[in-house]
Parts: C-alpha cells; sequence; structure tokens
C-alpha cells in the first residue's frame, strides 16, 4: 500500500483515501466534528486542518488544508500539532464558543460532548467577542429526539444523515449566517423510525434522546457490549447500566451488520430488561393449592419422579421452543430430547417475515421476523412449525412429557389441549401462558443476563456477555438444560456456555470449525448457511421508512 508521512509516522493508505480517514484507520486522531465515515465530506467545521508541509512533489501546500476533504498522496508530509495549525484550532474553537451556552451542567451530552474535550484541550480559554449569545426558541422536532438549537454547531450531520441515510429528507438546514439554523420542514416534526442515530452522531448536545433526557450522568454508565434482539438482524449494540439498571442501548459500529446504525424500535428494547413484574425469579411447583415457590432440587427431583412413573417412549415426548432461545441453548435442548427420550420431535415457530430492500441501506435493518436466532434454529435442524394449528396436529393423543423452552405458540387453543399432558415442564424468564399451564416451571435468564450466541438472518454468529445481575435463584438456561440431562443420564461435561459452544461447534455441520474467541465482539460468519425460504423480500422506498 502507498503511505505518507503523518507528524513523523508512516501512515499507509487506500488510493483515494482522505488523509482524516488513513489517520484514523491507523489508530491516530485529528480532531474533527462534521466527519462522519459514513456520510458525505462537507468539510464544514474546519477543526480537522493540517500542515501539508509537503504535497508529495516536494512543494508546500500554500495555506491549512481539511484533513477530511484532502486525499492522500504517495511521499506527503503531514504535520497536525505545529504552532501554524494549532493557531488555527483555538480560532476555530473560539468561533463555535461564541454563541454556545454554558449549558454544560444541564447537558445530557455532559462527559461525551466532543466539544468539551476539543475545547479542554485546543482551545485558548478566551474569546474576544463580548456579545450577547443568539438565542433559539425551543421546538419538538420527533417522536425519539429533543432539539436543543442554542447548542449547534453547525456541522450538518443531522441534515446529511435524512438526506443520505434514510433518505426522508425531513430535517435541514435554514437561513443564512448568524441566524443559520437546524429545523424540519414546513413546522412538521420527524416520523422515521432511525431518530436516535442523529442523536449518536450529533457531536454537541443540540440532539438529545428524549428517553434518556436526565436519567443518568453519561461516565456513571458501565458498557457491555451485546446485540439487539428485538429482531432478526441482530445490530450490534452496547448495553449501557448503572447499579443493575439498563438506561439506553447505543449502535456499535460493525460493517457486516449494521454499520453505524440501529433502529429506535430496537433501542427502546432496553426497557423489557428492567422489567421485573412478570420475571420468573425462581422455580415453581403446581400443587392443589396453586403455584408454589419449590428448591431446584426439589423441581428435578419431582420431575425424575415423575419420569420414571410415567416411562414416556419417544413419541410420547414433544418439545417446543421460541427462537429468542441462543444457538447453545437450542443445541442442549435439542439433545436433551434425542439422547434423553430419544425424540425429534423438537418445534419452533417458523413464520414468513418480510425483508425490506432499499436503496437506503439503513432500511434494511428492521424486518417482520421479531425473533433473533429463527436463523439458528434451522442451521441446528429443528422443526418449523407455521402456527399453533399446524403444532397441534402434530401433537398426538396419549402424549405424555411437553417440554417448552421461552413462550412458543401462545395460544389459548394449544394451551388447552396440552393441559391434559400428565407433565409440562417450562424453562422460561417471563411469566406466560405456559408458565400458568406447566407442572414445573424452571426460571431461565435475559440475554443481559447470560453469556451466549445467536445467528442472525445472514448467517453470523454474534455473541451476547452478561451485564446486569439476574434474579438470585435463576440459572443460566444452559445450565438449567444440563440439569435436566443429568437427572435423564445423559452424557454431558459443559461446564460453560463457551463449553457447550464448543461442543455444538464439533457436532453441527453449520457451525463447524467456529471458535468461541474467534467470534470476538464482531461476529463470524457460519460455516454453512442456505437462504431461508421464508424470507419475502418487499420494495420499500425511502420516502415510506
Amino acid at each position: 500500500m502507498p503511505s505518507f508521512e503523518l507528524d513523523g509516522k508512516t501512515v499507509e493508505f487506500e488510493p483515494g483515501e482522505k488523509i482524516l480517514s488513513a489517520a484514523m484507520r491507523a489508530g491516530i486522531q485529528i480532531p474533527h466534528y462534521c466527519y462522519h465515515p459514513g456520510m458525505s465530506v462537507v468539510a464544514t467545521c474546519r477543526m480537522c486542518m493540517v500542515d501539508v508541509i509537503d504535497m508529495g512533489n516536494g512543494r508546500p501546500a500554500p495555506k491549512l488544508q481539511t484533513s477530511c476533504s484532502m486525499d492522500a498522496v504517495e511521499g506527503m508530509k503531514v504535520e497536525t500539532m505545529n504552532e501554524k495549525v494549532k493557531d488555527a484550532k483555538e480560532l476555530v474553537m473560539e468561533y463555535l464558543l461564541i454563541n454556545h451556552p454554558l449549558d454544560c451542567p444541564i447537558c445530557d451530552q455532559s462527559g461525551e460532548c466532543v466539544l468539551q474535550d476539543y475545547s479542554f484541550e485546543f482551545g485558548s480559554g478566551k474569546s474576544e467577542m463580548e456579545y450577547s449569545k443568539r438565542v433559539y426558541g425551543w421546538r419538538d422536532i420527533g417522536t425519539f429526539v429533543a432539539l436543543e438549537r442554542n447548542r449547534c454547531i453547525h456541522c450538518t450531520r443531522c441534515d446529511r444523515f435524512t438526506r443520505e441515510i434514510t433518505g426522508t429528507n425531513e430535517f435541514g438546514m435554514f437561513n443564512r449566517g448568524h441566524e443559520l439554523t437546524v429545523d424540519t420542514y414546513s413546522d412538521r416534526p420527524m416520523t422515521n423510525q432511525f431518530q436516535g442515530n442523529m442523536a449518536d452522531i450529533c457531536p454537541v448536545g443540540a440532539i438529545t434522546e428524549k428517553e434518556f433526557r436526565f436519567k443518568r450522568r453519561v461516565w456513571k454508565l458501565k458498557k457491555t457490549p451485546s446485540i439487539c434482539v428485538g429482531c432478526s438482524t441482530g445490530c450490534n449494540v452496547t448495553i449501557e447500566y448503572d447499579k443493575n439498571e439498563v438506561f439506553r442501548l447505543k449502535p456499535r459500529d460493525n460493517p457486516d451488520v449494521n454499520k453505524w446504525w440501529m433502529c429506535d424500535q430496537g433501542r427502546l428494547t432496553y426497557k423489557d430488561l428492567n422489567i421485573r413484574e412478570n420475571r420468573i425469579a425462581h422455580p415453581l411447583g403446581k400443587t392443589a393449592e396453586g403455584f408454589q415457590e419449590i428448591s431446584w432440587e426439589n423441581a428435578f427431583s419431582a420431575i425424575r419422579e415423575k419420569i420414571s412413573e410415567l416411562q414416556p417412549t419417544s413419541n410420547e415426548v414433544i418439545g417446543l421452543v421460541d427462537t429468542h432461545a441462543s444457538n447453545e441453548e437450542l443445541y442442549l435442548f435439542k439433545k436433551l430430547l434425542k439422547e434423553g427420550f430419544d425424540s425429534d420431535q423438537l418445534f419452533f415457530p417458523d413464520l414468513e417475515w418480510e425483508q425490506p430492500v432499499s436503496d437506503f441501506f439503513i432500511n434494511s435493518l428492521i424486518t417482520s421476523d421479531k425473533s433473533p436466532n429463527r436463523a439458528g434454529a434451522r442451521m441446528l435442524g429443528l422443526k418449523g412449525a407455521k402456527s399453533s394449528e399446524e403444532v397441534t396436529s402434530k401433537i398426538p393423543t396419549g402424549t405424555k412429557v411437553l417440554l417448552v423452552f421461552g413462550k412458543p405458540f401462545e395460544d389459548e387453543n394449544l394451551l388447552s389441549q396440552t393441559g391434559t399432558i400428565p407433565l409440562v415442564i417450562n424453562i422460561a424468564a417471563w411469566q406466560s401462558g405456559w408458565s400458568e399451564t406447566a407442572d414445573v416451571t424452571l426460571p431461565g435468564r435475559l440475554h443481559s443476563e447470560k453469556d451466549a450466541t445467536y445467528t442472525n438472518k445472514a448467517g453470523r454468529v454474534q455473541r451476547v456477555n452478561t451485564a446486569i445481575r439476574a434474579f438470585h435463584k435463576t440459572r443460566p438456561d444452559w445450565m438449567v438444560l444440563c440439569g435436566l440431562m443429568e437427572l435423564l443420564d445423559v452424557d454431558n461435561k459443559a461446564d460453560s456456555a463457551e463449553a457447550v459452544f464448543q461442543e455444538l461447534s464439533e457436532n453441527e455441520k453449520g457451525f463447524q470449525g467456529l471458535q468461541w474467541e474467534s467470534i470476538g465482539s464482531d461476529g463470524i460468519n457460519a460455516a454453512q448457511f442456505d437462504e431461508d425460504p421464508g424470507r419475502n423480500e418487499v420494495s420499500e422506498l425511502s420516502k415510506t421508512a
């Protein structure tokens, strides 16, 4: 690769790549506001100016250049920290702060504000301007974000986002000079489903999430990499939490999945991670008086005795699982039925789903498949069922044991039919019709409370990590399934989610060769992935996003 010199360091670049982009890829930070790798270059903020002392031909550039817009050239020499550049950065900072309010104590962006950081690092700490600051009125611009126009530094990221990323064009720059401002058109609020991204890309506190306003200072938040389980796209996110409460989900950069974006619907799934009222916090057993809390030992003992009494054959054991279960849980559930009961009657909801196809990548993030691991169930060879009626027809008369993982096919007719089965076991984190029907309910955990892997709609295997402390009397779902296998004398040596995944990758063709460590934070493509026959591509114009 060709290279140039940046502050005495050699930096390689792709032909046609800009100085700023090459520097960032090499881990060298050049301050900037308006530049974003996912959008067009406008060079409006002037913060990324550098001194090109040799343009590759032995001659210097006649003036400072914006590194975001200038092509890197073989043999070029660039300086970012000399006095000439420092003076320019001080002037830019002074200009930006002329009208910026002193809102830091009450601003949600405080603690992750680039303007704060650059003011400290590159600002002069003084200003020659003594005029009153410009003040704009309050504007309600959207359903998901709030606008504080007084804080805006006119980087135009938000404007370019609605033009180039969503294609909805409902946000823009108005007026000229001192009166320049950002706003929606014709006083209409935004309704697109990706507004939260505007808060992410805003370098200051001009655009903030309504859901997060005034709830926590960002420096108090702990951060754990994970994925969004709101649909089968599996956008890479960071779970941000404090004192065991999740406050927001933020997208993580992953060019192979969601790039820099995620939908507002996915952001709102953080609320589910905090709900406690409908959670199953301990094992439950059905008695004549109703459901009672029991110990894990008593739960497993009761299950062992009942199975021993029933002596079910392979045709008398049925398993139902929803595709919110991880790869490890699906694999162990399949193994439990096969080696514990010699049954392959394991069904998951296999509904048809729509995949929007658009000229704008971001519109493809939302699918109608609202489960995170349908692809994993298919790759593991589980049987799909289109509806609860189809499942009802596949449950033969005389079924003795029904194992339900999660809350699949939750239908009154199916629940009433399975209510006559002698032993119904439900493994779930949430209360449902199945937990009210089951003879024994074993509490599981949410994806934010365990280590696991999921396979998204494109066959990419991705990891989630433990962030939130689970209820004390719950257990990771893989451990619950291993406990059931132990009481059925099924050979099992797994002692962690990682060990289960290792066994899965050795035994399942679609996952062969994958290693837990190699999945990393960005995921890895499955060894073998076949296109989902239930996927229906639907043309979706940007204006309908």
